[in-house]
């Protein structure tokens, strides 16, 4: 099955969220996801080396072929958290910082990168309801400058809102890689 794309500009994105609070994450680096990513590769590679193996390691192979050989974001596709988020915020929509989100995501657009790279989701943003119901996520890669809410729903932003983005993160405790992909 062919995957759906979408696009929507980041404006368009933060405008039609009707949300309480946010949290931000921080997932897929540091020491502890390294060794743990070292340690689900020599699985993957012993059971494949075993043809498969029984229908036990079948399924095992398949969970850590998803793991290890496709896009991660902070929550799956059967609703769970990625091995290695850490949360690092809660923010109030009456926060200050939640308004200088907003403003960031209002960044006009000029300038969209496109960076030839796969993204590694490091940070996320989870939008919840006055219900603490999940209303959206947002998945960024400051790396190669690129946003989906989920896989193949893209969020489009200017240059300008991942420079912001990344200061933002940086300002309310993210640890960030000063990198960014060389196209």
């Amino acid at each position: 099955m062919k995957p759906n794309y979408t696009y929507k500009k980041s404006s368009e994105f933060i405008e039609n969220i009707d949300f309480e609070y946010f949290e931000t994450y921080s997932l897929q680096r540091g020491e502890k996801f390294e060794e743990k990513i070292k340690s689900l590769e020599s699985e993957f590679a012993n059971i494949k080396s075993k043809n498969g193996g029984n229908e036990t390691q079948k399924n095992r192979l398949s969970e850590l072929n998803e793991l290890l050989n496709f896009t991660q974001v902070i929550i799956n596709k059967k609703g769970q958290f990625h091995f290695s988020a850490e949360k690092i915020n809660r923010i109030e929509k009456t926060d200050s910082k939640s308004k200088r989100l907003i403003e960031i995501l209002k960044t006009e657009i000029k300038d969209i990168p496109n960076w030839m790279c796969a993204p590694i989701y490091r940070d996320a943003i989870l939008f919840y309801d006055k219900n603490e119901n999940l209303v959206q996520q947002l998945n960024i890669c400051l790396s190669c400058e690129y946003m989906e809410t989920e896989l193949f729903n893209h969020i489009n932003a200017d240059f300008k809102t991942y420079e912001l983005m990344r200061e933002f993160l940086i300002e309310i405790g993210h640890k960030i890689e000063t990198e960014k992909a060389n196209g």
